[in-house]
Order: C-alpha cells, then structure tokens, then sequence
C-alpha cells in the first residue's frame, strides 16, 4: 500500500508508540564562506558572576556558529599592524551587578579601530540568561548581515511519553521544553497559527480526528473543525490570516480555505485522489500540495481559487509534504531515492532539484525557519523519531529531541 494511503489510514487508528528515549545534542558544521569574528571572554565587574558571563558568552558563541553564517575564532584579534584586520570584528560582552539587579551589555566592535558598530543593554531576571543570549546573537546576525537571526524562535512538536501523547513548545535549541497538552489519546500534526500566538493540531478526544485550535495565552483549547472524516494537515498563511486544512467530510480528502473561526471559505481541490499537505506561498497567491492523481504521490501547484493546477516534480516515483521558503525561491519536499525518504529542495518552477540529506534513514515532516536557511525535519533512527535541524547551505545539523512533526515559529 501506497505510504500516502498509509499516512491517512493512521490518522483514523493511531497506536501510541514505545516511550523515546532523550537525544544528545549533535552538531556537525561545515566551513566555507563563512564571515570570521572573533568572540571575545565575556567579562563580570562590580561584583556580578564570573560563571554567568562565561554562560553568556558559550550560548552566544554557539548561536553564531549556528546560524550558518560565522566563523568563530576566541579571544580578540591580534592587531598585528598589516591590516590584516580590516573588516573583521569582536563580539564582546560584560556583566555587571547594579544593587539587586544584574546587567548585561553586548557590543560588536570594528577590530581594525575599536569603534563600536553596535550594542544592546539587557536587565536580567531570574531564568533569564538562555533569552538573553539567543536575543543578542540574534542582534549580531542583523548587525553584520541585514537579516534577522532565529535564536529566539521557538520549536512546536509532538511526542509520546509512556501512554501519554503531549505537544511541547521548546527554544529553538531544544532547551527549555514546556509541555502545552497531555493526554492518553493520541494528538497529531500541531502547527503556529496566527504569528505564532496560536496553535492549531488535530485530536482524537471526541473519537473523530477533529481539528482543535489553542492560543498560548489560554488555559485550555478549543474546537476549530469536526466535520465526518478526517479534519487535518494544516497550514497558515500570515498574508491572508487563513488556513489550508485537509477535509474528508465529502467522501476522500481534499484541500479547503478555512479562517481562524473554523469557517470554511472555498474548496481548492475536486478530484477522486487523496489531495494532501497543502502549503502557502510566501505571498497568499498560491498552494503547493501532495496528490497521487497521477498513479503515485506527486507535488502539485496550484492558484489560491484552485485554478491551474498544474504537477510540479517528476523525478522520481514519490514526492510528497512540500513547503514553500519564506523567501519564495525553494522549496523542500520528501523523496524517496534509494529506498529511503529524503529531504530535498527545488525551484518553484519544479527546476533545480537537490537533495540535502542523504543518509540511510527516513526523513519526513520538513518545515522551514523563518530565515529560509535552516529546515526542521522528524528523522526515523533505531525505530526512535527524533526532530532533527539542518542548514541547507553549509550541512550543519542539530539533534533537538525525541517527537515529530515539528513546526518552526515566526521570529
């Protein structure tokens, strides 16, 4: 049976799997053309902790060599008089202790005259350190590229623990999980809604795969979908604050417009195939989506009234759960190739085909960064899912935790 069909059928017997076991962190970083800074020990004065700024500087420097777009060298830049410094610059940091409260002001600073190109001054609270980090290597990555860093985005996923199903919210580096639901039924596909105040995901509490939506904010969730069938697959488009849901409710699945008040505005698809894992474009225009009207699972597009539907991968016999960049140039998908579930990106114009992993185990469930850099994937080790990063650039990746279908938040 085909593992499209397979996927669907589950979602209406779902059998909780064996407990996971945790995960330790992997890095694997490959370095070319990547812009060197030195990052300098951070300093503690007027009494604040010398391990607290140590700590600073660790996450820091770590976020940096993350973000796929840093060399890290420690300690300052030998000023050599040939210039050898120009252009090159130092991340440094100081702590320091104000009465009962601690302060912490990062700066980066130009090497060749010390002149300071940025700096920001942060108040730290009890529990603070880990966002104070991620925020200030975040501000580096805009300093010295333009572009926004994604230290402090957060990760959503499922997981099972025992006979327990939860959704758990983490920092993007796996850290600080805190689980948002548990409960003894299973729970699937949770995803950001609404600039990621809100999650939508699908659950079997009523007995019917019914879609539930939840805001951080409250206590408790509450019913978006519940129509006969199968109410799931989602996804949010910020342009139009609406959603893609995939619906059975009219005898197979199809794809449907449906706002954050469960209403449904249109119907996209009208087909007898299973029409699936539907996408946004960055720009509300158009939908990626999964059918295997063809013979077999295939990537499709689409206008955003469901108009010219047209194929969009053709190599290879299987190809399946495409997300649309932020930025609009790739797109990522699962392709089978040699056996085995891969990560891949293509052009959206279906050019451009690639894969980016390559190891012998699946890889499913790809979701992008807000930066369009990095991609946040389930991969299936040992009969265990874990959730797994990679930059698509450089290679680097990230073993977060055990869970799947992950979903990465806005910035």
């Amino acid at each position: 049976m085909r593992r499209i069909v397979v996927i669907i059928m589950c979602l209406v017997a779902v059998v909780p799997a064996a407990a996971q076991r945790e995960v330790d962190l992997e890095i694997r970083t490959t370095y070319a053309n990547l812009i060197p800074i030195a990052v300098v020990p951070f300093s503690a004065l007027d009494g604040a902790k010398a391990d607290q700024a140590t700590t600073l500087e660790q996450l820091v420097s770590k976020d940096l060599e993350f973000s796929g777009v840093f060399k890290i060298t420690r300690g300052r830049i030998s000023k050599a008089g040939n210039g050898d410094e120009d252009g090159l610059v130092e991340v440094r940091g100081v702590l320091k202790a104000r009465g009962s409260k601690t302060q912490f002001e990062g700066f980066v600073v130009d090497a060749s005259n010390n002149l300071t190109i940025g700096g920001k001054r942060y108040e730290i609270g009890p529990g603070q350190l880990r966002n104070i980090a991620h925020h200030f290597a975040d501000e580096v990555v805009r300093m010295l590229t333009g572009e926004e860093g994604i230290a402090s985005t957060k990760i959503l996923y499922r997981r099972t623990t025992g006979k327990k199903w939860e959704l758990v919210m983490s920092d993007y580096d796996g850290y600080n999980p805190r689980v948002l639901l548990r409960q003894t039924v299973p729970v699937l596909q949770p995803r950001w809604i609404d600039r990621s105040k809100g999650l939508v995901y699908t659950n079997f509490r009523g007995g019917n795969a019914d879609l539930y939506l939840r805001y951080l904010k409250d206590p408790s969730s509450k019913v978006l979908l519940s129509h006969r069938g199968l109410n799931f697959s989602v996804d949010w488009s910020s342009r139009r604050n609406e959603l893609l849901v995939t619906l059975s409710k009219d005898g197979n699945p199809e794809i449907y417009i449906v706002n954050k008040s469960g209403k449904i505005k249109r119907r996209l698809t009208h087909n007898r195939a299973i029409d699936c894992s539907p996408s946004w474009s960055p720009s509300g225009r158009e939908v990626l989506f999964t059918s295997d009207r063809s013979g077999s699972p295939q990537v499709y597009v689409m206008e955003s009234n469901g108009s010219n539907v047209r194929r969009l991968t053709y190599f290879g016999n299987y190809n399946e759960s495409p997300a649309w960049s932020p930025k609009g140039d790739k797109i990522v998908l699962v392709s089978r190739i040699g056996g085995f579930f891969q990560l891949c990106t293509i052009r959206p114009d279906g050019t451009g085909f690639r894969p980016i992993t390559r190891e012998s185990v699946d890889h499913e469930d790809p979701r992008w960064a807000p930066n369009g850099r990095h991609v946040i994937y389930t991969e299936k080790r040992g009969g265990e899912k874990v959730i797994s990063i990679i930059d698509i650039n450089t290679g680097g990746k990230r073993i977060l935790s055990q869970g799947d279908t992950p979903d990465w938040s806005i910035r």
